[in-house]
């Protein structure tokens, strides 16, 4: 099983879930409760990065995407959009997600948890919250990094409209 991660590289193999989401809280976790969030594919950990950003050029030439295995047999907990609270993908984030992530990170069994991205429409696409705790007892291991995550092409049109700041 692959998933993915975009972080600073000096970061991109913590998996200890000391990062912002611990000091703010995120989408699916208190502040003060360690988490790690991937993606099911590249194109969603892409897409998540993109919403805490106005333009995909704007993201730190130091980020990197990071491509991780798992054994094939990691157990994975899944939710589907029908067992979501009603705001899952409400911004800022909702009391009802980060109180349901909170409990899973806490108490929940299984190492990986998929939850559908609020990024992408109807959750066709999953973003896997990990307990960190959970995910030292598997086997994760980063088996590249990339960098360069946007092609030069994309939002090339941007910096065209005068409604939108140029990166």
């Amino acid at each position: 099983m692959r998933l993915y991660r975009i972080a600073h590289q000096d970061h991109i193999s913590d998996l200890g879930g000391m990062g912002g989401s611990f000091h703010s809280g995120g989408r699916w976790n208190d502040a003060g409760v360690p988490a790690v969030y991937f993606a099911e594919s590249a194109a969603v950990a892409m897409l998540e990065m993109a919403n805490y950003l106005p333009s995909p050029r704007l993201v730190p030439d130091t980020y990197r995407l990071g491509v991780f295995e798992m054994p094939d047999g990691t157990v994975v907990e899944r939710w589907s959009v029908w067992e979501l609270p009603s705001d899952w993908t409400d911004y800022p984030y909702p009391r009802s997600t980060q109180r349901r992530g909170t409990d899973w990170l806490l108490w929940g069994r299984a190492p990986l948890l998929a939850i559908p991205s609020a990024a992408v429409p109807t959750g066709l696409e999953n973003i896997v919250l990990a307990s960190p705790t959970r995910l030292r007892r598997t086997s994760i291991h980063l088996r590249k990094t990339l960098e360069g995550l946007y092609n030069p092409r994309a939002f090339a049109s941007v910096g065209s409209d005068p409604r939108i700041a140029d990166a």
